[in-house]
């Protein structure tokens, strides 16, 4: 698995998580989003144990639309991967954060690993909110499929969310 592919499917997921919290803040309500991730910055370096092992930093802008309403949302994701690219075997995890078209924010923490060809799968959790979103809570599951290398990657996300007061 290129590494391209791993960094726009995490990506995804990011910017995933990231809408899903704007646009679902209300309590205990079920949510989905899918949309598409692309990396804007990727930093690897070789681990020097075994051929393909790498550990990679990077960074995506994500965009997502509300399977429910149809709002669309934007994310930014920071990500760290500990992968051996020959054989796809490895871990992602990081932050995302989501800003409204009111300035309000949602932070959220991901971790996943590679399922299949070209197909990731983790979890996410809401962390902090500002604004609208101060207290939220809410958790759940991210799947990101490559496109191909150096191609976005395509995201669905499910869980719940839950705004104090809503």
């Amino acid at each position: 698995m290129s590494w391209s592919k791993i960094i726009a499917v995490t990506t995804l997921v990011l910017f995933v998580c990231g809408m899903l919290m704007i646009d679902c803040a209300v309590a205990g309500e079920k949510m989905s989003w899918h949309g598409t991730s692309f990396n804007t910055d990727w930093k690897q370096i070789e681990v020097g144990d075994e051929e393909g092992h790498v550990l990679v930093v990077y960074s995506s802008k994500q965009l997502y639309i509300n399977d429910k309403t149809g709002e669309k949302s934007v994310s930014t994701v920071v990500n760290n991967m500990d992968i051996n690219m020959k054989t796809g075997l490895g871990t992602v995890s990081g932050y995302g954060s989501s800003v409204d078209k009111d300035g309000d924010k949602i932070i959220r923490t991901h971790e996943g690993k590679p399922v299949g060809k070209d197909h990731w799968k983790g979890t996410f959790n809401y962390i902090k909110g500002t604004g609208k979103y101060e207290g939220i809570k809410g958790s759940g599951i991210w799947n990101s499929y490559s496109m191909g290398q150096g191609e976005p990657s395509y995201m669905e996300v499910e869980g719940d969310i839950e705004m104090p007061g809503q």
